[in-house]
């Protein structure tokens, strides 16, 4: 339904701390040529915390009138009651799915995070994957949790899963083998596709999308090329050697992409990262 290899979408911002759209035109034109199902933007990449609520809105018309990709939208939320706003707001958007998190810093329990999860897909008319990850909210959402939710809410039609719990996954997936199961990490995409998981939300597709898709072809005819899964390996490790996006926008700026400046509290990457990240280009 959302195909199985999706970019993570950083905002590029220039000097003057605007979103530079020539470049995002330009990001979007590359996603597509490293044939890209779908897009994720207004996400943890895309830096969605700092953007305002009309640079949001600019940010989905510009990319609707720029891609043929399908478009996957952040809702980084953790009052419910704002997040089904949100939600409402956007669905006269034709968006593929919302990507939404596990509630933050309020580290709700299970049955919180069960409600939570209803009320918002009660509110969409577009679907929803579940967006878990647990080093940045502080939760993690429980195979119970999810299996409730895809009980009653038909609209929720799969994860996100950060924190690497490949025995989740395959739970997951051998109870509900139509449940989507995304890879959220771009290391250990191998092991994510041994325990079900469909297809990668990948942060550093942007730069090596043929890679990703030929290790999921490689995958799919039964075929594990060693080397290329250790160097996506590497790849995903180095890229998170400090807080996303701070590598992959300084990546992307060798590579020759401009703009690629962080809004506060994020800052430029560290000289110590400059080091370990120069192997890379």
């Amino acid at each position: 339904m959302l195909g199985k290899l999706i970019g993570a979408m950083v905002t590029p911002f220039n000097d003057q701390n605007e979103i530079d759209y020539n470049e995002v035109e330009k990001i979007l034109k590359h996603y597509e040529d490293l044939s890209h199902d779908a897009v994720v933007i207004l996400g943890t990449t895309g830096e969605e915390s700092s953007l305002s609520e009309e640079e949001k809105e600019n940010l989905i018309n510009f990319c609707f009138a720029h891609t043929c990709l399908k478009i996957i939208v952040g809702i980084c939320e953790n009052n419910t009651l704002k997040a089904i706003q949100k939600i409402r707001n956007l669905n006269k958007w034709k968006v593929s799915a919302f990507l939404v998190n596990v509630p933050y810093y309020n580290k709700p329990p299970q049955n919180g995070i069960f409600l939570h999860f209803k009320k918002i897909a009660q509110a969409s008319e577009h679907p929803i994957l579940i967006y878990n990850v647990p080093a940045r909210t502080g939760t993690n959402i429980e195979y119970q949790t999810i299996r409730k939710l895809i009980r009653i809410c038909p609209n929720i039609i799969g994860i996100k899963e950060c924190s690497n719990d490949f025995n989740l996954m395959s739970i997951i997936h051998k109870n509900h083998p139509n449940f989507l199961i995304y890879h959220g990490n771009d290391a250990n995409f191998y092991l994510a596709l041994n325990a079900g998981a469909c297809g990668i939300i990948s942060v550093a597709s942007i730069i090596y999308g043929k890679d990703y898709a030929q290790l999921i072809h490689d995958y799919e005819e039964g075929f594990k090329n060693c080397l290329l899964v250790e160097y996506l390996d590497l790849i995903g490790h180095l890229i998170s050697y400090e807080t996303n996006p701070i590598p992959i926008k300084y990546i992307l700026s060798k590579k020759g992409y401009q703009s690629m400046n962080l809004r506060l509290p994020l800052i430029k990457l560290s000289n110590e990262g400059i080091k370990a990240l120069e192997i890379l280009y």
